[in-house]
């Protein structure tokens, strides 16, 4: 699993991609008046980590196999890819929260499974949707340099070891 960074892939895209958007979330609510300070930063961050997770690891796994379909590392795929899927991403999620069935039509479990997958939509839907191009270009452009990192070609990695 980490002979070509999935597992530091993925992490990144989870921590470093919650984290990039706690903030542009945090810059959105010092924008509108709200209270900002390091500990709203904090807590938003503390939630986008719980919230996210699914969301964000669906949006890199999705990222990287286009990218490995393309056959590029080149930064500014990643960031116009990267922008364009977050949004897209964020309109199907949408949709979906929109048509989340009553409490009652599902079981509990099931209803709860379902909301906590989507809940972080309805926060981004409130704020506004400036926040979402943005992170998906800031994310790709750190999963792109965490992919390449890990996935040079055979001769260049051969060639950079010493003969022996």
């Amino acid at each position: 699993m980490t002979r070509r960074g999935t597992l530091a892939y993925y992490l990144a895209a989870w921590v470093i991609g919650c984290f990039i958007f706690s903030v542009l979330l945090w810059i959105g609510a010092a924008r509108s008046g709200a209270p900002a300070g390091a500990s709203t930063l904090l807590a938003t961050y503390f939630l986008a980590l719980i919230f996210g997770a699914v969301d964000m690891l669906f949006f890199a796994f999705l990222l990287r196999r286009v990218m490995r379909w393309w056959g590029t590392h080149n930064i500014s795929r990643w960031v116009v890819t990267g922008a364009g899927l977050a949004f897209l991403l964020m309109q199907l999620l949408t949709f979906a929260y929109e048509r989340i069935p009553t409490a009652g039509a599902l079981s509990q479990g099931a209803w709860a499974v379902l909301v906590a997958l989507i809940v972080g939509v309805d926060l981004v839907r409130d704020s506004g949707s400036w926040e979402v191009p943005v992170h998906g270009a800031i994310t790709a452009v750190v999963l792109c340099l965490v992919d390449r990192a890990f996935n040079q070609p055979a001769d260049a990695a051969e060639a950079k070891q010493p003969a022996a």
